[in-house]
């Protein structure tokens, strides 16, 4: 009886390319890649982000400075020192420092890029997102420190952090846009276009 009785359908077969496509070798080159350079990502991008905390430290409230309140009573003299303590840095130490931070950050994300450049799946992760959305966290700490605690003063140091804030986020950003969803893209449809043939013509 048991001989008689219907075998369930067997699984169809999927056709495997004989070849390793571009995608699966960068997957499978990601356990290959020495954790070290993830520890080294983290740091970087870390200190990059440390650098845009570090500066509103130097932002220059003019309405808190001793130096005005003592003259405010003499309209000419409190314009010209306001705008003097407004182009100024209330700590010139945190600056240098931030950056100091901000160059090493930078550069230690390029020389990752560059060592994987590569590697689009590695790159994109661990380079190019983590710095993006450092950068964001930048500006919005400087914009939220501006309209709060200095309210809404922008002191040159203000200004040039939210300048190199914005150009990192459209560098890093752009970056991460062309990888992620054009260059790696190509890559992804090689590697299905490779594997599921008759989809690709079914979907055309």
């Amino acid at each position: 009886m048991e001989q008689n009785m219907p075998q369930p359908p067997r699984p169809p077969m999927v056709r495997v390319p004989s070849t390793e496509t571009e995608y699966m070798r960068m997957l499978l080159h990601l356990d290959r890649i020495p954790r070290v350079y993830s520890f080294l990502s983290g740091v970087f991008t870390w200190i990059l982000l440390a650098s845009f905390l570090i500066i509103p430290g130097t932002y220059t409230s003019f309405k808190n400075s001793e130096t005005f309140k003592d003259i405010q009573n003499d309209e000419d003299k409190s314009n010209a020192i306001a705008k003097a303590i407004i182009d100024s840095a209330a700590n010139v130490g945190l600056l240098w420092l931030s950056g100091a931070f901000c160059v090493i950050g930078g550069t230690g994300c390029l020389f990752l890029w560059f060592r994987w450049r590569k590697n689009y799946v590695w790159i994109v992760n661990k380079v190019f997102l983590p710095a993006t959305l450092n950068s964001v966290a930048g500006l919005l700490t400087t914009i939220v420190n501006v309209y709060t605690a200095q309210k809404g003063v922008w002191s040159l140091t203000a200004k040039i952090t939210a300048i190199v804030t914005g150009c990192l986020i459209a560098v890093a950003g752009g970056l991460f846009a062309a990888y992620n969803f054009w260059i790696l893209e190509k890559v992804r449809d090689a590697h299905e276009a490779s594997y599921y043939p008759e989809e690709k013509r079914g979907g055309a």
